[in-house]
């Protein structure tokens, strides 16, 4: 009786214990060797788009000054690319943010601009000043009006620091500006461009 027992035991354990725990070993390797592959397809992609992608400066003698549509009057005014970008960060984002923050802002904006005088939505202008159409804008005297009177002069400055410190700064792809969306809030999710916007061909 007892050989019968142990017969049967190892037969269970040839038929299906052993089978189960080999295909479950199988299972863990090719999740590993997916997961692995997968990681290095990522770090693969993510290099290319490193040396493809790098900050490029810019000669201000072909876009030193811009032509800048207020979509209210529908006026067009023309000024220094740079103290037009003052004017977009201090609308963009909080002065009380780091510097690295608005440096990274100032960048990203003068990249945009740069990429929207090239690939031209206005045909009397450059850009215009309305965050739905191209990117949000505010004049000095409102922006100094919104802050409180003891932080006006350092804000200004503070906004002027980042702007001109990264002077002729831009992020190219290929050696072109990129369009360089950005939002002031994700919503705690971000998504891929081209799921938005579809791929440009």
């Amino acid at each position: 009786m007892k050989k019968i027992a142990i017969y049967f035991l190892m037969f269970i354990f040839i038929c299906f214990i052993l089978p189960a725990l080999l295909t479950k070993n199988d299972i863990a390797t090719t999740a590993l060797d997916e997961a692995s592959s997968e990681k290095e397809n990522k770090t693969n992609q993510e290099n290319q788009l490193e040396s493809n992608t790098q900050f490029t400066e810019y000669n201000y003698e072909n876009y030193g000054t811009i032509k800048l549509l207020h979509a209210k009057t529908g006026e067009v005014e023309e000024v220094k690319l740079d103290d037009y970008l003052c004017n977009v960060v201090s609308a963009e984002m909080p002065a009380d943010f780091e510097l690295d923050a608005l440096k990274a802002q100032a960048i990203v904006a003068r990249t945009y601009t740069i990429y929207k005088i090239q690939n031209k939505k206005h045909d009397n202008a450059d850009i215009c000043d309305d965050s739905a159409c191209c990117q949000a804008w505010i004049s000095k005297e409102d922006r100094l009006n919104r802050w409180d009177e003891n932080l006006r002069e350092s804000n200004w400055a503070k906004i002027e620091q980042c702007v001109y410190g990264t002077s002729g700064k831009i992020i190219t792809y290929n050696n072109q500006p990129i369009n360089a969306f950005f939002h002031s809030n994700s919503g705690g999710t971000t998504e891929l461009p081209v799921n938005v916007w579809g791929r440009r061909k």
